[in-house]
């Protein structure tokens, strides 16, 4: 990798950051170049507006959580184990922030929305890929249906659902929904 693209891909991450902590709203040049160094006039030539940083912030962050989740099934060959390893992953607290900043201007920007739906896609398919059903595709929806909704509590800090709480249930309702024991 060229050195500009290595250093364009730490300011995505240190935007991401930033974006997390203060929301794409509030989010400027100027923050990014606070938490990072890089001059606005740099932002400006990798991004062009700061519209599109935002944009790259999001795109960035979700193609570093599938990377992620690659990396966790690398090895990994029973359907089921990999279907746990993809609910587990849950990412980052910032992943999930990055996430919900999308959603909100996925809902005010075609462009965005594509980016998200397409997202959506490639994670109905991935877990669609491991899901010993007669309608795999129906559950994968399921399946992601119960990590969104489980992953908001616990990025919001809901003491009755932290991370381990929303694994094991999880672990549970996929075991329910594909007709397995659960692991009580």
């Amino acid at each position: 990798m060229r050195r500009s693209a290595a250093k364009r891909v730490e300011v995505l991450a240190a935007a991401g950051e930033v974006v997390a902590a203060r929301g794409a709203d509030a989010t400027r040049f100027s923050d990014v170049t606070a938490a990072t160094g890089v001059g606005v006039s740099t932002l400006q030539y990798y991004f062009g507006t700061r519209e599109d940083m935002l944009i790259a912030v999001f795109r960035h962050a979700a193609e570093r959580e599938f990377e992620l989740v690659g990396e966790s099934l690398a090895g990994l060959t029973d359907p089921w184990e990999r279907l746990l390893a993809i609910a587990r992953h849950l990412g980052s607290d910032l992943s999930w922030r990055l996430w919900v900043e999308s959603w909100r201007w996925a809902s005010r920007d075609a462009e965005v929305r594509a980016d998200v739906l397409a997202d959506y896609t490639r994670w109905r398919e991935l877990i669609a890929a491991n899901i010993e059903a007669d309608d795999p595709m129906r559950v994968a929806r399921q399946v992601l249906a119960l990590i969104d909704g489980l992953a908001l509590p616990v990025v919001l800090g809901d003491p009755d659902v932290d991370r381990a709480a929303a694994n094991e249930l999880l672990e549970d309702a996929l075991a329910r929904l594909l007709g397995r024991s659960p692991a009580l």
